[in-house]
């Protein structure tokens, strides 16, 4: 969890045009089924798919991102059946347990368990319980600052025999360009991963984990790439809370990490590193904010962001959520009462539509008309994404024939509304989804949709 940062950068690869202006009347961007209000014209849009390759997307693209401390707080408990169906209804995905928490809590070989101000076997033994009751992978953070190397080794060996298949790798620290020099964490890291193998030979690391900074990554990676790194990773936030604005999150894609990621991904090509991933992300960092990070207009955000980082070379991105110590997660993809589930908000919305789509090749897309509007495809299927304050109604050209379409449209009252669904269902806290969605006509490769303001909308084609 980022505890401060610079404001975002505004450049980069376009995937929507800026709207800025275009948000700012709320109230406007109802549907026809909120009350009263007669709904604009849907205005018309075209939408062409490319037929090049522009990156692929796999299984687990949309994972999560939880603080160290919930491990041993109990928050990963195979038995809560409710956490299990929520994990299992956006899985097989990939869960990465660290934060600013993973820093401050440290291993105790001797610990009873059940505490969050440390992580003992038990709780240990419950995390890979989770993992395999959901059939997601771990990303596992081990405590850098106020910890030694061969506790971290200790806790890695047990890791490592508990999690089994489940475990990714290892995170050794947690953004560590906050407080060190690349040349200065890289010893750490060094140090610490040689401890971690003599004890487990074949661990496998990601990093370097820093906010941003992919200037740090090139050499990293050069100096890295022999020594288990399977993974290069970063963190991206759009800016704090004490700036966050709905118009702003929105505008924010891709120039909040457009730089950072061709740093990475330029990084991961050159040294031949297996991928690289977006471990730590969300809207604002402190926790977000009420009423933006969890509310429709974050679901749309979330698409944005997540069709940015593939076409970036990312293999997937884990948000952010839980809850914290230190801050109320106000974006957190899942809501909970302490450590029960209580339902899901805007950004789970966005990831459940993306895991609809399946995996595939990435497709971008040419748009026409139309405000706030941008659209590419995973495969054969389409995502548009209406940020804007009307209804449109676009005329698509598919990258390949088909015979019929199945639209999902996922949609609340407004852009500030938590009432969210996808194709009229949505996800209840102990994770039931039954959506009904609606058959589209398809002419060779054209097929008309609409879509309302401030919605998005999923055409599987067959």
């Amino acid at each position: 969890m980022k505890t401060g940062a610079t404001p975002a950068r505004r450049s980069g690869r376009l995937v929507a045009a800026s709207l800025a202006g275009v948000l700012v009347a709320l109230p406007a961007a109802g549907h026809a089924s909120a009350g009263t209000r007669t709904p604009a014209a849907a205005t018309p849009v075209t939408v062409t798919v490319d037929h090049s390759a522009a990156g692929s997307v796999g299984t687990g693209f949309a994972g999560f991102s939880y603080e160290k401390d919930r491990v041993g707080a109990g928050m990963f408990d195979p038995h809560d059946t409710a956490l299990v169906a929520l994990f299992r209804l956006l899985g097989p995905g990939y869960l990465r347990i660290g934060g600013n928490l993973v820093d401050i809590v440290n291993w105790n070989p001797a610990g009873a368990g059940g505490s969050a101000s440390e992580i003992a076997p038990a709780d240990v033994t419950k995390l890979a319980a989770f993992a395999k009751a959901t059939g997601w992978h771990v990303i596992y953070g081990i405590n850098l600052k106020t910890n030694t190397p061969a506790n971290a080794a200790s806790e890695a060996a047990f890791a490592a025999h508990a999690l089994g298949s489940n475990l990714v790798a290892f995170e050794i620290g947690n953004e560590p360009n906050v407080y060190d020099t690349e040349a200065a964490y890289e010893a750490s890291f060094n140090t610490y991963a040689a401890a971690i193998r003599a004890k487990v030979p074949h661990a496998v690391f990601d990093g370097p984990g820093t906010y941003r900074h992919g200037s740090w990554d090139a050499q990293f990676a050069a100096d890295e790439k022999d020594n288990g790194l399977a993974m290069l990773s970063m963190h991206m936030y759009i800016g704090s809370n004490t700036t966050a604005s709905i118009a702003g999150m929105l505008s924010s894609n891709p120039s909040s990490f457009a730089a950072d990621a061709a740093a990475i991904a330029g990084a991961k090509s050159a040294d031949h590193i297996p991928q690289w991933r977006m471990t730590e992300a969300n809207s604002y960092f402190h926790g977000g904010a009420a009423d933006i990070s969890n509310v429709q207009a974050a679901s749309l955000w979330s698409l944005d962001f997540m069709e940015g980082l593939a076409a970036d070379g990312a293999a997937g991105v884990n948000f952010h959520g839980g809850t914290s110590s230190q801050f109320t997660l106000n974006y957190s993809p899942i809501a909970f009462n302490g450590l029960t589930p209580t339902g899901v908000q805007g950004v789970y919305y966005g990831e459940l539509l993306w895991r609809l789509a399946g995996p595939g090749t990435l497709h971008t897309a040419a748009v026409t008309g139309g405000t706030g509007v941008s659209a590419w495809a995973i495969g054969d299927n389409v995502i548009l994404d209406n940020k804007g304050t009307t209804a449109i109604t676009a005329t698509v050209t598919l990258p390949a024939p088909a015979t019929s379409g199945s639209s999902y449209i996922l949609t609340a009252p407004s852009l500030t509304s938590t009432a969210i669904t996808i194709a009229g269902s949505s996800v209840s806290g102990a994770g039931a989804f039954a959506p009904h969605p609606t058959h589209i006509a398809v002419s060779g490769t054209r097929m008309t949709v609409n879509v309302p303001a401030g919605s998005a909308a999923l055409v599987v084609t067959h």
